[in-house]
C-alpha cells in the first residue's frame, strides 16, 4: 500500500471502528493528510501518523509503529533542561547517571517544544515513557557522564540488551516481594505463584511491584485477589464499577475478533477454554455491525478473601498501563491495600486493542470505552493515584526508593 492509501484506511478506522470514533471522530486529519506523498521519507512518515494520531491524547492504546525501527536501548525521566539515563543496554554508549543536555544540537527545551504534541500534556515526571518514542527521530545526543565529561553520541535503532525476568519474587524476613513486568504470560504467571505459594500464605506484608507493568490480560493477577481482600468478604464487595464498558462491535472488529479466536481453537486447549472461545465468537457473529453496545460481564465475581497477608503494598509508577492501571484500580479499592511510589499510566478509558497491519506498519487502536468518560471520571493522563505518593529525582538512579520504603513500612 502507498503512504497515502495507508493513511485512509487509518482515517477510516479513526471513524467507524475505534472506540475513539464518539468522542473525536477522525480528528484534524485533513491537516495531516495534505502533508503526506507517496515518496516522503519513511520515517518522515512515520513521524507524521505518530504525531496525528497523538492529538486524540490516548496513551498507549493509541499506536502507529514501524517493525524495521528497532528500539533505542534507553530510557530517560526529565527534570527541567536535562534527561537522566535510568537504564541503557552496553551498546548504546550511555550509562545511567548520564545526563542528555541537547539532542541534534536542540536543548531539550526547545525539543519538547519541537514536538509537543507527542507529550499530549503531560507533566515533566510522566514524560518518560514518551521521550523514548520521540528520540527515535532524532540522530546525536549531547552527554554529560558521571565524571563530568562531554560527549557526543550517536543513537543506534538496533541495540541489544540483556533479558530480564518478567517475573520473579523474593523472601525479605516476614516480606514476599512479587515483581510483575507484565500480565501477559498466564501460565508463567501461574507458576511463579506455585512456587511461593507457601511463603504467601504465610507472610505477614506482601509487596507487588507493577512498575513498568505493559499490561496483558486481567484475569492474570486474578489469583492474587484472594490474598489482598479481607477474609471471608467477596471482593465485589469492595470492587464495584461505576459505569460499564461499551464495545465497538463494527463489522471489521468483530471479523478480526473472529478470526484471532479461531486460531485460539486449533491449539491443544482445556474443554472450558473452548466453550468460552465458542461463546465470544458466536457473541461476535450475532453482534457484528450494531455499534456500540454494553458489556455485562462482572470482574471477579464470586473469589472471596483469605486471611493471607495483613499488609499490602502495590508499587506503581507513571509506566504501569493497561493491566497494569487495572490492576491497581482494584487493588485501590481494599482496605488491606496501601499504593506507594507515584499514579499509573492511566490508559484503561480506551482498551481491548485491535491491530492492522500493513506491511512493515502496524496500527494498533481500541475497540473498548469506559462510559465514565461521560462523567468527567476517566483516568487519562492522571492515572490511579496512590495513597503515599513519591516524587520521581535523580536520587532514584541506582538506588530503590520505593521498595526501600515498602520494605520499612510498619
Amino acid at each position: 500500500m502507498t503512504n497515502k492509501e495507508i493513511f485512509k484506511e487509518i482515517v477510516e478506522i479513526m471513524r467507524e471502528d475505534s472506540a475513539t470514533c464518539k468522542d473525536y471522530g477522525t480528528g484534524n486529519s485533513q491537516e495531516y493528510e495534505s502533508q503526506i506523498s507517496d515518496d516522503m521519507d519513511r520515517k518522515d512518515f512515520l513521524h507524521l501518523v505518530q504525531e496525528y494520531l497523538a492529538t486524540f491524547g490516548v496513551e498507549g492504546h493509541l499506536l502507529f509503529t514501524d517493525f524495521s525501527l528497532e528500539k533505542i536501548g534507553f530510557s530517560v525521566m526529565r527534570q527541567d533542561d536535562v534527561l537522566y539515563v535510568i537504564k541503557a543496554n552496553k551498546d548504546t554508549g550511555l550509562v545511567s547517571e548520564d545526563k542528555i543536555v541537547a539532542i541534534d544540537g536542540f536543548s531539550i527545551k526547545e525539543l519538547f517544544q519541537r514536538e509537543k504534541t507527542f507529550f499530549m500534556g503531560e507533566t515533566a515526571e510522566r514524560e518518560g515513557k514518551i521521550w523514548s518514542a520521540v528520540l527515535k527521530f532524532y540522530n546525536v545526543l549531547t552527554v554529560i557522564h558521571p565524571d563530568d565529561s562531554k560527549e557526543d553520541i550517536s543513537i543506534i535503532h538496533n541495540t541489544k540488551g540483556r533479558e530480564t525476568e518478567c517475573y520473579s519474587f523474593e523472601e525479605y524476613d516476614d516480606t514476599l516481594y512479587l515483581r510483575f513486568a507484565d500480565f501477559a504470560d498466564l501460565d508463567a504467571i501461574n507458576q511463579l505463584l506455585s512456587k511461593c505459594k507457601c511463603i504467601l500464605e504465610k507472610c505477614k506484608k506482601l509487596i507487588v511491584d507493577v512498575r513498568g507493568n505493559g499490561g496483558g490480560a486481567d484475569s492474570a493477577f486474578v489469583p492474587l485477589l484472594e490474598y489482598c481482600f479481607p477474609e471471608g468478604e467477596f471482593v465485589t464487595d469492595y470492587y464495584k464499577p461505576e459505569y460499564p464498558i461499551e464495545i465497538n462491535y463494527s463489522v471489521r472488529n468483530c471479523k478480526d475478533r473472529i478470526e484471532n479466536l479461531k486460531k485460539y481453537l486449533v491449539g491443544d486447549i482445556p474443554e472450558e477454554m473452548t466453550a468460552m472461545l465458542n461463546t465470544m465468537i458466536a457473541n461476535n457473529t450475532e453482534n457484528m455491525g450494531k455499534g456500540f453496545l454494553d458489556d455485562d460481564d462482572e470482574f471477579a465475581s464470586g473469589i472471596i478473601g483469605k486471611k493471607g497477608p495483613e499488609k499490602v503494598l502495590i508499587i506503581t509508577d507513571e509506566s504501569c498501563g493497561s493491566s497494569g492501571d487495572a490492576f491497581a484500580e482494584v487493588m485501590s479499592c481494599s482496605p488491606k491495600v496501601t499504593l506507594v511510589g507515584r499514579p499509573t499510566m492511566g490508559i484503561t478509558d480506551f482498551s481491548n486493542c485491535n491491530v492492522v497491519s500493513f506491511d512493515n506498519f502496524r496500527f494498533v487502536y481500541p475497540t473498548s470505552r469506559d462510559k465514565r468518560i461521560d462523567y468527567g471520571k476517566g483516568l487519562a493522563h492522571k492515572g490511579v493515584p496512590v495513597d503515599y505518593y513519591i516524587p520521581w529525582s535523580p536520587e532514584h538512579i541506582g538506588k530503590d526508593v520505593e521498595l526501600d520504603y515498602c520494605l520499612n513500612y510498619r
